[in-house]
């Protein structure tokens, strides 16, 4: 009759065989001879499942067949359990490594997000500062235009204040010498009325003799 293969058990597949193997655990045999101790070394064994499949390994074996002798196989037993414990080890650095990349990268993550915000709100405040700038600067240029249209404006309207003066200066002036001129008219004429009256008295008189 065949010997029973480990996977015959319930609960043992290839991946949980591959681990016992590694423990030096390959056969029904060795595995209901095992002790529990080195079983639980196993990821995910604890001591109740551990020593569930050492019964149903010596079930498998038979009722006649007791469980087979411990054979000298304490060196290879020590040595697997040593390999097992290494393999733990390295399995429990590789998460620790996985982890703290992992933390890194999600720091690094964190940061350049930080990062971009950062630098999102120096930017937006950079605009701020811009717009702030130009509009002071329009409202300036707007102020200066404003003092430049008045002081035209004013400039424009002494000239024309001026130019009226200057008018009615002219004006007045003109007017004046017109008056005096009519004025001296008047007087020449006055005074050839004045030469023109002894002239028509001594006619007269002349005319009575």
């Amino acid at each position: 009759m065949a010997e029973p293969r480990i996977t015959d058990i319930n609960g043992i597949g290839p991946k949980t065989a591959e681990g016992l193997a590694t423990l030096g655990i390959d056969s029904v045999k060795t595995l209901a001879a095992a002790p529990v101790e080195l079983i639980s070394t196993l990821p995910g064994f604890f001591s109740s499942r551990a020593q569930r499949l050492k019964q149903a390994a010596a079930e498998l074996l038979g009722p006649t067949k007791k469980s087979a002798p411990v054979r000298k196989t304490t060196t290879k037993t020590a040595t697997a359990k040593k390999k097992a414990d290494q393999a733990k080890r390295a399995a429990a650095k590789k998460t620790a490594e996985a982890k703290k990349r992992a933390a890194a990268k999600k720091k690094a993550g964190a940061k350049k997000a930080a990062d971009k915000k950062a630098a999102g709100k120096e930017k937006l405040k950079k605009e701020k500062a811009k717009a702030k700038a130009a509009k002071k600067k329009a409202a300036a240029k707007a102020k200066i235009k404003k003092a430049k249209k008045k002081t035209t404006e004013k400039q424009k309207a002494a000239k024309k204040k001026a130019t009226a003066r200057k008018v009615a200066k002219t004006e007045k002036l003109k007017k004046a010498k017109s008056k005096e001129k009519a004025a001296k008219k008047k007087a020449e004429a006055k005074k050839k009325a004045a030469k023109k009256r002894p002239s028509a008295k001594k006619q007269l008189a002349k005319k009575k003799k």
